[in-house]
């Protein structure tokens, strides 16, 4: 190759962020006064990125995440998904988006009492017209890539919490989805759960190039993450902005525990 076809050739591939948030806020009217829990986020998550958001309860965490997900509309500010304006679809739209190509890990996990773990897997696939051998090889397969292949014939709700997170990665991966939605999925687990769980979630990001969000209060994932924001009455900031009121995650942490533990007071 000549010096000339080497000038030619961009230094690497630029993309839009999966995920981005144009000054987005949310407004609701309690009694007489008007409480925003999320007022004026701007962010960018890029692909395969394992973004954490933190702060403490009652921070807007949540409402936040229900935005990104396309569940709740911000009243102001635009979100968009691979460059698409999310609320620019209808909400049919938006639906279909999320059982095709969006993932959500919840704190407790729900199982379908009539059928066992693989099935329970495999429903997604279900969901979008697989038939049930392709859609039960797949969730095998993911089965045992958590590491539930002795338990693969029992019964979800059989499982410790544990492995039911682990379950519910499974469950969550089978679709190949563009992102996972993780809202607190190690907050009931015990010491040695939690480091399998967090283990499997940085692998899974690392290995299907899968963004992950979380939504946390374990601060130990901030020190796992490369792209993490912190959240305060409803302000949200990068670590990388300058506006930040924390240079650093040491600072970050010991103001969120001083914080909890006045509500524990």
């Amino acid at each position: 190759m000549s010096d000339n076809d080497t000038q030619q050739l961009p230094e690497h591939e630029v993309k839009a962020p999966i995920i981005e948030t144009l000054g987005i806020s949310k407004v609701f009217k309690v009694g007489d006064k008007m409480v925003s829990p999320v007022s004026d986020v701007t962010l960018q998550v890029g692909y395969g990125d394992f973004a954490v958001i933190f702060g403490q309860s009652g921070s807007g965490k949540s409402t936040l995440m229900s935005m990104l997900m396309g569940l709740s509309k911000p009243d102001v500010g635009e979100v968009f998904l691979k460059g698409e304006s999310l609320f620019g679809f209808s909400e049919e739209q938006r639906t279909m988006i999320r059982r095709k190509k969006v993932s959500y890990l919840p704190q407790a996990q729900y199982w379908i009492d009539g059928m066992g773990l693989i099935d329970n897997v495999a429903l997604p696939l279900y969901l979008l017209g697989w038939s049930r051998s392709k859609a039960r090889k797949k969730a095998i397969t993911l089965i045992k890539e958590v590491g539930l292949e002795k338990e693969i014939h029992q019964h979800p709700n059989e499982l410790s919490s544990g492995q039911q997170q682990k379950a519910a990665l499974a469950r969550a991966l089978v679709k190949d989805p563009w992102v996972i939605f993780a809202d607190e999925p190690t907050a009931h687990l015990d010491t040695k759960s939690v480091e399998e769980v967090t283990k499997i979630l940085m692998d899974t990001s690392a290995a299907h190039g899968i963004t992950i969000v979380m939504v946390t209060h374990d601060l130990n994932f901030l020190k796992l993450s490369k792209k993490w924001f912190f959240m305060q009455d409803g302000r949200l900031w990068d670590i990388e902005d300058r506006r930040n009121p924390f240079t650093n995650i040491r600072d970050a942490i010991s103001y969120v525990e001083s914080e909890e533990n006045k509500d524990k007071v």
